[in-house]
């Protein structure tokens, strides 16, 4: 009290040269140390600060071998309990919203299907050459599509003179092309043994869709009831 009376001096009021006193150290809020405690790394941990392995992909619906159903054909035909559908995804790194292109990472699950790397990244390539320019607003071929559909009312697109709508036919019909020589090339009398390119309207060019036979892959584990009784079954016997 006497301190405290001293640093207020005779007015009450804080004596200003005294400067100011030290904080308790149960009124600060910086730690001890350096001040600023752990740091979180940016490359192999994750929010929490716990070790995150990067190469690690948990097997399910979003690892790109996970063999999917396929919902291109009717529920009731032999091809949906004998093929599955690989999903290859955008690649947002290349042309970003501009135009729907696809990633190059080959999915290893193809091969046994008789799909081999090589001609992956051909068909990859043969497809984003084709949409890229097709999708692109800035193509010039687009900019004089845009006006000459404006300045006949539209009427040019219906009659179908676009540049999109003309490579986009193309590369469907190259599609289907290319479904049958793969027929031909593995002698697969069953359309389901082959592998198939789904047709890139079907999928609304969000995943490109190649049918396989089914790999008998099994699926990503889900906790069932039955593990979930069996986990509190030694603390009800311990009640």
């Amino acid at each position: 009290m006497a301190a405290e009376a001293k640093e207020l001096g005779g007015s009450g009021l804080p004596d200003l040269e005294s400067g100011l006193r030290d904080l308790h150290p149960r009124d600060s809020t910086v730690s001890a140390g350096d001040g600023i405690g752990s740091m979180i790394s940016s490359s192999n941990s994750s929010i929490m600060g716990e070790e995150v392995d990067p190469n690690e992909e948990e097997w399910g619906p979003g690892h790109p071998c996970f063999p999917h159903m396929n919902p291109h054909v009717p529920l009731e035909s032999p091809e949906f309990t004998s093929t599955r559908v690989i999903r290859i995804k955008r690649d947002w790194m290349l042309r970003g919203d501009l135009a729907p292109t696809f990633s190059n990472l080959y999915p290893e699950i193809l091969d046994p299907a008789g799909l081999s790397e090589q001609e992956f990244r051909r068909v990859i390539d043969k497809v984003n050459s084709e949409v890229a320019p097709a999708f692109n607003p800035y193509n010039p071929r687009n900019l004089l599509d845009g006006v000459l559909g404006a300045a006949t009312g539209w009427l040019w697109d219906d009659l179908g003179f676009t540049g999109t709508k003309s490579r986009l036919n193309n590369l469907e019909k190259w599609i289907d092309n290319w479904n049958l020589e793969m027929e031909k090339s593995m002698g697969a009398e069953d359309a389901g043994a082959s592998p198939r390119i789904i047709s890139l309207r079907r999928t609304g060019y969000t995943t490109l869709d190649i049918q396989i036979p089914d790999p008998e892959i099994a699926e990503a584990p889900s906790t069932s009831a039955d593990d979930a009784s069996a986990a509190f079954s030694p603390v009800m016997a311990a009640a």
